[in-house]
């Protein structure tokens, strides 16, 4: 008898965007969590549901592996499903390239500028606040860019007008991309989210100003060039002064 072979991904970035697309359609389905599981690793196992060739309830399951339907227990397949409990956590994915001809930039956003890093917030920020597509159609004009076109900032507006009819699946992996990003960043930079979280109400405007005001000293004239800059170089920077800072406080709790 022939041995059943199942292999599936095992990390969010080793998504196929065909994978990255059912998975971000399933998250929107209102799934509970073994529904959500199972769905996701028939799908990324290739197991398909068959009708039972006789009588009884059991479910029978094709596979390339295998020359015939074979019976899968119902409760061995939540334990197979468990392998996919990776997709519940929040990791870096590889984008869908392209959307509607603009191009997705580097997953992890090495070409992109600090300007544009902030303008992602500030609409990440917006539509995890509201949900409303408006904001995550900008969110995907700052990320997504068509080859011909320059960054600029002021036809964001404009530009989220061509992602504003494209498949739900699709907008929502790039949110998950964004946010797969975002937990990227602390990683990296453990010194610079490492401070004290504030006891007031959080403010996007205050929390990017804090950024800029972090990197120029107070000098406003050097925005312009702060904006320009890569947005690893920026983030690395403040990094580096976080970690300065923690040290010169432990030298000083020492020296007391």
């Amino acid at each position: 008898m022939t041995a059943l072979k199942l292999t599936i991904p095992t990390t969010l970035l080793n998504l196929t965007q065909r994978q990255l697309i059912f998975i971000s359609r399933l998250f929107l389905m209102g799934y509970s969590e073994t529904e959500f599981l199972i769905k996701a690793f028939l799908f990324l196992s290739n197991l398909k549901i068959v009708k039972s060739p006789g009588i009884g309830d059991d479910m029978y399951f094709k596979h390339k592996s295998i020359r015939k339907p074979t019976i899968i227990d119902t409760e061995l397949l939540a334990q197979m499903a468990e392998k996919c409990r990776f997709l519940l956590d929040t990791e870096e994915v590889r984008p869908v390239r392209w959307i509607n001809f603009a191009r997705a930039r580097h997953f992890r956003l090495y070409n992109a500028t600090f300007g544009e890093y902030l303008m992602a917030e500030n609409y990440y920020f917006a539509f995890v606040g509201t949900r409303k597509d408006e904001h995550l159609n900008k969110l995907m004009a700052v990320l997504y860019r068509r080859p011909w076109h320059r960054w600029n900032s002021d036809k964001i507006q404009s530009r989220a007008k061509q992602f504003a009819k494209v498949d739900p699946a699709v907008k929502n992996s790039v949110f998950m991309w964004y946010i797969g990003f975002r937990a990227l960043v602390p990683k990296r930079c453990p010194n610079l989210f490492a401070g004290k979280k504030s006891s007031g109400d959080f403010n996007v405007r205050n929390y990017i100003n804090g950024m800029i005001h972090q990197l120029s000293g107070g000098n406003i004239t050097l925005n312009n060039q702060l904006m320009n800059q890569p947005v690893w170089n920026a983030l690395d920077e403040m990094e580096q002064r976080a970690l300065d800072a923690a040290r010169l406080e432990e030298a000083y709790k020492n020296n007391k």
